[in-house]
């Protein structure tokens, strides 16, 4: 598999942010999680987030695609889709 580029910003209480690891790593999909508490990520966050027009999570950048709750997606299960999508593109 190709080396794309997955971020998946969230939270460690976030049962979503949570769901949408664990369907990653399920089905062997390479990502590098950015845990939103983290001061040091704050700026790398808040950029994100503005981008992304949203203050949910999670958020996943795809390469250049940022995936956001509510905007991109209505569920972890169309967002797992959406990112499979945007990694064969």
């Amino acid at each position: 598999m190709t080396k794309n580029k997955i971020r998946l910003y969230g939270f460690n209480a976030c049962p979503y942010c949570q769901e949408i690891k664990k369907l990653y790593e399920e089905n062997n999909i390479e990502f590098t999680y950015v845990d939103i508490e983290i001061e040091e990520n704050k700026p790398e966050v808040d950029k994100i987030m503005k981008i992304g027009k949203t203050d949910s999570v999670p958020v996943i950048l795809v390469n250049k695609t940022i995936l956001a709750p509510d905007v991109s997606f209505k569920s972890i299960k169309e967002a797992f889709e959406l990112t499979k999508k945007f990694l064969n593109d």
